[in-house]
């Protein structure tokens, strides 16, 4: 029994390793995770790394520095101001390529002029860019924060019943005003998480994350649906009271701050730029640029995340709307 049991064991750690390398050097590659365990924010981009993202419609290698940032296509020049870009995957966009994402594209438009610091990180909202600005930014040279608000996702992502068992940890946030609010920590890095890191550096991994997405998918659809009726006050009480504590945090440090506001949802839009015009905080329609300037945002055909186009494009209203 015992040598059936180290036969079968043996026979199934082989088979993983020839899967691994079939999925690694074959066209079915997907590449690795591009996340780690962080006691900040509860993941982080993995340091000095690099890997792909292939879907139906792209296959991209994406680049991240030794801070984790989505890495710059110039060199960081110390005697030039830091404008610090902050969203979710629109902005972070490992499935663009690294020349054309925004903070890259802005470079070029600027001819230079700055350095712009790309903060963004898939499934984040206002509530962990707070944290990120407390925890990750340094501020000596920053002159201006950007922030990127796709409200048709933040406006839920903001609430921690959105975590499940099968998601990186997150930090939250919970206020109970506009001002005041406790910190709801990641979980630690327990046996579960280590465990997860090290799997993440398999391909393995992201296969198997791929199959559970497409299961889910029927679910999650089902759901979307269902949130529409659902009382959003606390949700709405957790975005206005991140975006007011980061206007506080960057008036403290003499550091401007804007909002670009974009999303299918005008309702939802339209709710956080009204709490945006009475805070008195400088906001920008993305669609509605796009619309005045004829410079379209269009997606990847596969997922609803912005092209290589729309990047280039959105660096270009920026400039023209003088938002820097």
């Amino acid at each position: 029994m015992i040598k059936k049991s180290f036969m079968f064991l043996s026979a199934s750690l082989v088979a993983i390793i020839f899967f691994e390398l079939f999925l690694r050097f074959s066209p079915f590659s997907y590449g690795v995770s591009p996340v780690e365990y962080d006691s900040d924010i509860g993941m982080w981009h993995k340091r000095n790394f690099s890997s792909k993202t292939v879907r139906k419609c792209y296959d991209t290698t994406y680049y991240f520095d030794n801070r984790g940032l989505v890495k710059n296509s110039y060199k960081y020049q110390k005697d030039k101001k830091d404008i610090v870009l902050l969203g979710d995957s629109y902005t972070e966009a490992i499935m663009v390529k690294n020349q054309n994402i925004i903070h890259n594209s802005l470079e070029r438009e600027y001819d230079g002029k700055y350095n712009f610091l790309n903060y963004g990180l898939s499934g984040t909202a206002s509530v962990q860019h707070l944290v990120m600005l407390q925890k990750k930014v340094k501020f000596d040279n920053v002159k201006e924060v950007i922030q990127l608000l796709n409200m048709d996702g933040n406006i839920y992502e903001v609430d921690p019943k959105t975590f499940d068992s099968t998601t990186r940890p997150k930090v939250f946030l919970d206020f109970r005003d506009m001002q005041s609010y406790r910190v709801i920590p990641p979980k630690p890095l327990d046996i579960k998480e280590k465990i997860r890191d090290f799997l993440g550096n398999f391909e393995l991994y992201i296969y198997l994350r791929k199959i559970l997405y497409f299961v889910k998918d029927d679910e999650v659809e089902r759901v979307a649906d269902n949130k529409k009726e659902e009382n959003l006050s606390k949700n709405w009480l957790q975005v206005k009271g991140a975006v007011s504590n980061i206007k506080k945090l960057l008036k403290e440090r003499g550091v401007e701050y804007k909002v670009i506001v974009y999303g299918r949802d005008l309702k939802l839009k339209k709710t956080l730029t009204d709490f945006l015009t009475n805070q008195k905080i400088d906001f920008y329609d993305l669609d509605s640029l796009s619309d005045k300037y004829s410079l379209p945002l269009k997606s990847f055909s596969c997922d609803r995340h912005w092209s290589d186009e729309a990047h280039r494009n959105i660096a270009k209203l920026i400039i023209k709307e003088n938002i820097i």
